[in-house]
């Protein structure tokens, strides 16, 4: 065995046994249950079928600030912008969540015509709900709505 360490074979062979047992030993247990995917998944639905309010002046910019000074509220504001739902002719409201009331709120934008990234379908709004955490936007998730795909979260107007 001790030609394993001097010759190039040997030391290419202890190279790969070690890099299979640190990637052995580093990997997480890989086998996931749909069970424990679920709930995370199931969290997110029960999240935007909740009851919303529509913020008052105050509460907008408070939450128009929020955005601005997030990297994640950024991000949103990019992909909004990418697929053409910022600038004239769209109209924003914001909302908050009744149960979770400042950790969830949610940037509504409606457009006069469709709009969207995609040449195959046009979306008549996008909605993006928030997701926070001390104050942080943690999470954000963007619903496109058109004729097609009808909105999952309702909103009270």
């Amino acid at each position: 065995m001790s030609w394993l360490r001097f010759s190039p074979f040997g030391r290419v062979a202890i190279a790969l046994g070690s890099a299979i047992l640190i990637t052995s030993c580093s990997q997480p247990n890989v086998a996931v249950t749909q069970a424990q995917v679920e709930p995370e998944e199931t969290e997110i639905a029960q999240a935007t079928s909740e009851q919303w309010r529509r913020m008052s002046a105050a509460e907008q910019n408070e939450e128009i600030e929020n955005i601005l000074n997030n990297r994640l509220g950024i991000a949103a504001l990019n992909q909004l912008a990418i697929e053409g739902f910022i600038g004239y002719g769209c109209d924003k409201s914001y909302y908050v969540s009744e149960q979770y009331g400042r950790f969830q709120t949610l940037l509504r934008v409606q457009c006069n015509e469709p709009k969207g990234a995609s040449s195959a379908i046009g979306y008549d709004e996008v909605r993006v709900i928030f997701s926070r955490f001390e104050d942080n936007i943690e999470n954000f998730e963007i619903e496109r709505v058109s004729q097609e795909t009808p909105p999952e979260t309702t909103l009270p107007d």
